[in-house]
């Protein structure tokens, strides 16, 4: 531990201050001054990212095999491997908590993970449940084989984006 003397005496003895405070002084000077924000030189959980990309993209051609495969007796098997990638792909993201993109999000089914794809594994409609059918309250329903099914609001505003579309929020993506 290292002791640093102060200028004044007393009763013929130095007094030390404690090396802590020292630091905390330090560190008070150093917090003063402004920070740019650093570029990282790698990409975090990259082999994560690598993993779930992979496993999306089998689960992918997988579903693509069984859809020109769906009259043969192996349809059943190449649908358990599609949905078994995918289940696998959702538990990385979950255990490295990554944040998946939304267009990915949207292809897979939250109930029994499979990829939809429409006219095999969706059936895609566009439904108006307001009494006036006005066009600002259309909906996009998407339903899975399995029954579950998702609503996207299409008639709102014809301008909306997705914020991770918007153009601000990828040129800030670039520059990190």
């Amino acid at each position: 531990m290292e002791k640093i003397p102060q200028s004044s005496k007393s009763n013929g003895k130095e007094k030390f201050s404690h090396p802590q405070k020292v630091k905390k002084q330090n560190k008070q000077s150093k917090s003063n001054k402004s920070k740019t924000p650093r570029i990282p030189s790698s990409i975090p959980k990259k082999d994560h990212f690598q993993r779930v990309t992979y496993l999306y993209e089998v689960g992918a051609m997988m579903t693509g095999k069984q859809i020109e495969n769906s009259q043969s007796k192996n349809a059943k098997s190449i649908d358990t491997i599609s949905r078994m990638c995918l289940n696998h792909m959702n538990l990385v993201s979950k255990k490295a908590v990554l944040k998946l993109h939304p267009d990915i999000k949207r292809t897979i089914c939250k109930k029994c993970l499979r990829l939809q794809v429409d006219g095999f594994t969706t059936k895609t409609r566009i439904k108006n449940d307001s009494k006036k059918q006005l066009l600002s309250c259309d909906v996009l329903e998407k339903e899975c084989i399995c029954g579950v099914s998702k609503r996207y609001p299409i008639g709102r505003d014809e301008e909306y984006t997705l914020f991770s579309e918007k153009s601000s929020v990828l040129f800030e993506m670039e520059n990190k």
